[in-house]
Order: structure tokens, then sequence, then C-alpha cells
């Protein structure tokens, strides 16, 4: 849902006619960054447990020091509650640690995709509000605005505590298994950002460098991706049309 999110922003940006280069984390944290011919940097993530997926918090750490560039941070999660804004509190930190100037911290509510599945109307309607969103982000970067989320102490606390999905998630990677309906077709291998997953004897095999972004659940057109007991509470179905996701 970021995915859909970051294309809709980048539409959005180009129209006030600033270039703009796209990039998957996982694809940026093996080179070297070299950000000198860039004006900004739009960060892009989905929340999970009240913070950035742990991938997103390296890449930060990866960045070479700066002297003032400005970054725009674009988060994604199911509801615009209290809770949910401190979730880029770390990623601030780190980046004004390295000479990064954050200007602009924002969060866009997508359907849900875990625990409470939206209706497919409230799904649309989401979609809806999000693409209107994107667009008043892309204005407001545009016109170097600046936006921050407001977190209370309380909810920095919760965040900081809920971090101990870092340490969780790939344990909990390894009870992902592939089905026999399983063809082999690799998407999963390919698509892990964490290259956790392998072949192995012929066998789909989970290693232990999971950060659950179920990105191999949700793209396995066979649906043949599941988690065993006692992790079958957090077992995502593809809940939604993907054709709902598509941009003209």
């Amino acid at each position: 849902m970021t995915k859909y999110v970051m294309g809709c922003l980048a539409d959005e940006i180009k129209k006030h006619n600033i270039s703009v280069d796209s990039h998957r984390i996982e694809e940026a944290m093996g080179q070297s960054i070299d950000l000198s011919d860039y004006c900004g940097l739009v960060i892009a993530y989905p929340v999970h447990s009240l913070n950035p997926p742990k991938i997103v918090a390296d890449f930060v750490k990866k960045l070479p020091r700066s002297s003032g560039t400005n970054v725009f941070i674009v988060y994604t999660c199911s509801a615009d509650a209290p809770v949910n804004y401190a979730c880029s509190n770390l990623l601030i930190k780190r980046l004004s640690r390295k000479g990064y100037k954050v200007s602009y911290d924002k969060l866009v509510e997508m359907p849900s995709n875990f625990a409470h599945r939206y209706t497919d109307k409230q799904a649309t309607q989401a979609l809806v509000a999000a693409n209107s969103t994107t667009a008043l982000i892309a204005k407001d970067i545009a016109a170097s605005k600046t936006h921050f989320m407001q977190p209370s102490f309380g909810t920095k606390v919760l965040s900081f505590l809920a971090r101990i999905e870092w340490i969780g998630a790939p344990i909990i990677g390894k009870f992902f298994y592939a089905k026999k309906d399983c063809v082999h077709c690799l998407k999963c291998v390919k698509n892990c950002p964490e290259k956790n997953i392998a072949m192995k004897r012929e066998r789909v095999g989970f290693k232990f460098s999971c950060g659950i972004c179920m990105r191999c659940v949700y793209q396995c057109e066979k649906n043949a991706i599941h988690i065993r007991w006692p992790f079958k509470f957090i077992r995502f179905d593809k809940w939604y049309d993907n054709g709902i996701f598509k941009r003209d």
C-alpha cells in the first residue's frame, strides 16, 4: 500500500515540474548512497507496530552525513489516530544527528491489512482520501511547507517499547512455510527485501532475517505461503481485490 501511495505522490510531484527518482529501500541498501544531485529526499514506509520497519531504520543509519538536505517522511497506516503519531520519532532523531533537515512528517491512512478488514466500500473511500492527501503532500513539498505530527509523551514511550517487534520478527519469520500449492516461481525469493527466503532441496525455506513485511504472502499468486501455530493469529489474507490499487 505504501508503494501505491508513493506512485501517486511521485506523479503529483512531477505536476509541479520537479523531477523524481524512485527506489526501493532494499535496492539502495545494497549500494553506496549519493544524494549530491538531489535537492531533497522522501522516505516512505508502512507502519509496523508503531514504528518504521527495521530495514527503513537501517537505511537511515546507512545514509551519508549531510549539511542540511531536506527530508520528507510519509508513512501509511490504517488509522489517523494519536497512537500512530510517534511512528517517525526514531527516524527524525537519526536523520537530525546526521545533519539532515527533517521538514515534513505526514500520515496517510490506507485500508487495514491486519486484524480488521475494511469493507470494499470503506477501502475504496480510503483510497479516494489517500489520493487527495498525496496531492496535498506534493503541493506542500513543492512549496517547501513544513508539517509534523504531534505525538504525546505516552505515545513516544509506546513506540519505543513496540520496537521489540524487531527482535521477534526474525523468529516469527521462521514459522512461515509454503504449502504444496507452491509452483516454485521464486517470486517470493526475488522480492523479499531481507533476502530471507531461499530454495532448499526444491522447497521454499525461510531463514532468520524476516521483517514481517508480508510481501511474500501478498504477492504469491497461488496463496501458498502460510504461517504455523502458534502464530496463525497474524496470518494475512488477500483481503482486497488488487484491482482497486491500480492507478490510471
